[in-house]
């Protein structure tokens, strides 16, 4: 097995109007054995960075490396890679087998040989019994198995994945994720592997990089870029149900700093009262935590404007936030409920802003009620709203 380096690359595709650039400064370091997610919407550039990988797209510039070997101008055959494709790009007139030891044989590799590596191959992805079947006869996951098999006999040094779950149904794409990470461990070998599902990613690497229009956003453990995103896009993309955003201001008065939205335009802060009587929207006010407070202060945020972000968990209905947070309870109405047996999502109105709250299914709210919840303060994330860069506080 080997690591793979990507240092300062670029790719361009020229066109009429100056052309655009798919990938932009990608530097990176994936260690022997490592299981890495590229991961973003479409168009990102993630398929293009593996495929350069791969050697199927030219790079514009920059290096790529497999071990200590620079593989810039290596035919993509002599790469020592194995590539596994959303297709599945099988041979539909061979049988599993000849599929499976097709590369071997290109390779001129001994007959005997090859029937070992396919069948070892075969038993791992518990396979056996499919070895004489034409691809016709297969479902989707027993295709995307025998795909599997086809990569592992080559044994190459990297294993690169082009989202290839994205033809299952949602049953089997669950069941195969939890394959591809069982035959990560009994391998042990490095995998490049491409998704724009974020579920995926989480659950199967063991580090992800966001991409977002050619550029890397964050690279980190699912569990950091879940907790620490750097970003307004990282902190939105990553997690399901998405983080909640909302624009607010940074106040302060005698009590603390606090986060306000939902103020009547143009007007001085409203008090609740005030706001009730003319019948505006209700301001919601979430004093921070004093440390998160004065760190906010220091930098130089009071009156104006950031992002908060809060993921669905962090808005507790439990009695013991409201104790412990008295000054971050807010109001809110819920508009639907979506119950899912071991959770509830609630998809709620505060001060005119949409929110979805992750809470126990025991608690029977409906559309119309209005409720009472508690924004977790050590918990906010607050970014910069120019620049959508997270805070240090």
């Amino acid at each position: 097995m080997a690591s793979v380096k990507l240092k300062n690359v670029y790719k361009k595709y020229e066109s009429a109007h100056g052309g655009v650039m798919a990938v932009n400064d990608f530097n990176l370091d994936i260690d022997d054995k490592e299981f890495l997610i590229l991961v973003g919407p479409s168009g990102c550039g993630k398929t293009t960075t593996l495929r350069m990988v791969a050697g199927l797209e030219e790079i514009t510039a920059g290096e790529i490396y497999i071990g200590d070997k620079l593989i810039n101008d290596v035919q993509p055959k002599d790469r020592d890679i194995a590539m596994v494709f959303q297709n599945y790009a099988l041979y539909p007139h061979m049988t599993v087998f000849d599929n499976m030891a097709f590369g071997l044989k290109l390779r001129k590799t001994p007959k005997h040989e090859i029937k070992k590596k396919v069948y070892e191959a075969a038993r791992i992805l518990e396979i056996e019994h499919l070895l004489d079947r034409k691809p016709k006869a297969l479902s989707g996951g027993q295709r995307q198995r025998v795909a599997l098999g086809r990569a592992i006999v080559r044994e190459p040094k990297v294993f690169l994945m082009d989202e290839p779950l994205s033809n299952l149904d949602a049953k089997l794409r669950v069941q195969m994720r939890v394959e591809i990470t069982r035959l990560h461990q009994k391998l042990k070998t490095t995998i490049i592997y491409v998704t724009h599902d974020q579920t995926e990613a989480m659950t199967m690497g063991t580090r992800i990089v966001v991409m977002k229009d050619g550029f890397i956003q964050q690279v980190d453990s699912p569990q950091v870029l879940y907790e620490k995103p750097v970003n307004v896009f990282v902190g939105g993309f990553i997690g399901s149900p998405p983080m909640n955003f909302v624009k607010t201001r940074v106040r302060k008065d005698e009590k603390g700093v606090f986060l306000i939205f939902g103020e009547a335009e143009g007007s001085v802060l409203q008090s609740r009262a005030q706001a009730a009587e003319q019948k505006l929207v209700k301001p919601t006010m979430i004093y921070l935590p004093p440390e998160r407070a004065s760190k906010i202060e220091e930098l130089g945020y009071i009156d104006k404007e950031v992002i908060m972000g809060i993921r669905p968990e962090n808005i507790k209905d439990d009695p013991r936030f409201f104790q412990q947070f008295p000054d971050a309870v807010v109001e809110g109405v819920v508009d639907v409920r979506e119950a899912l047996g071991a959770e509830t999502l609630l998809y709620l109105k505060i001060s005119d802003v949409d929110f979805t709250a992750r809470v126990d299914p025991s608690h029977k709210f409906k559309p119309d009620d209005e409720v009472k919840m508690v924004f977790d303060p050590t918990r906010l994330h607050i970014f910069d709203a120019k620049t959508e860069k997270v805070l240090p506080v």
